[in-house]
């Protein structure tokens, strides 16, 4: 017995592509996506480990840093001042007999009040999720002010203003330049209530100076021809803006500062 063809007619056979079509890509999809996605996820899972390794590190190198800048210059000024047994002297005179008489100032040459607070060069108040490796950081340095302060209008229009792909890469810094613990805490609360889906995301940073980061401000010459307490404004502004620089250095590739009382216009970035 012969069998027996039934001949496609065009619509059947443009249905037979459709499904085809459709169903063949899914087919290979079942077949592929649970060990792919297995893969991606172990991949995901091992990324962030080794970044959450490298900030630990990254942070024990910054504190290590720290501790032998302060130890250095401690040691210098003894050596300088003499307050050094003569056979530790013999001693230290004979293994740095190779080294350069030439020193390069520090950070504790310019401000030696750094060396009276081990902790003076750290935050006092630190509000993170840790981001970093962002494209653009923006430092927003902001002060107690007695009338109306414009930072959290400044923070929502930044926000507005950024897309979606934009607000990924991009961490904004708010340094509390004040002392007063209680305000600063109060403001980082602000923050993370009106904001909270940036705040959860990491896009928000809020950090404030220890007590010990400023010097005595109060003996300062006066010069430019302002008076004694614009010397202290402009004095302190400088060291502000250090710090934030300071603490932004290692977050992002670009670095903008901006006032806490602007409007941004669209597409800043």
């Amino acid at each position: 017995m012969m069998p027996h063809f039934v001949a496609l007619t065009p619509i059947r056979r443009r249905c037979l592509i459709i499904l085809s079509i459709v169903l063949v890509p899914c087919a290979i999809l079942n077949l592929l996506s649970p060990s792919e996605l297995h893969e991606e996820t172990v991949l995901q899972n091992s990324i962030a480990e080794l970044q959450a390794k490298l900030e630990h590190l990254h942070a024990k190198y910054v504190t290590s840093q720290e501790e032998i800048n302060l130890l250095s210059h401690q040691l210098l000024q003894l050596i300088e001042n003499n307050h050094i047994l003569p056979d530790l002297q013999f001693l230290l005179n004979n293994v740095t007999s190779n080294v350069t008489n030439i020193k390069l100032p520090s950070i504790y040459n310019f401000l030696p009040h750094f060396l009276n607070d081990p902790n003076s060069l750290r935050p006092a108040f630190v509000q993170t999720k840790g981001r970093s490796g962002v494209s653009m950081v923006l430092g927003v340095p902001t002060v107690k002010r007695e009338i109306q302060t414009y930072l959290m209008a400044t923070l929502k229009n930044l926000l507005d203003r950024m897309n979606p792909m934009e607000t990924a890469d991009t961490l904004i810094i708010v340094l509390i330049a004040e002392t007063d613990l209680e305000y600063v805490t109060y403001i980082a609360k602000q923050i993370e209530v009106q904001f909270p889906v940036e705040f959860e995301a990491g896009v928000i940073d809020v950090i404030s100076p220890s007590i010990s980061y400023y010097p005595d401000l109060s003996k300062l010459r006066d010069t430019l021809g302002d008076d004694h307490q614009r010397v202290i404004w402009r004095s302190k502004q400088n060291l502000d803006f250090a710090f934030l620089m300071s603490y932004a250095q290692t977050k992002g590739t670009f670095y903008v500062q901006l006032e806490d009382d602007i409007l941004a216009k669209k597409r800043i970035l």
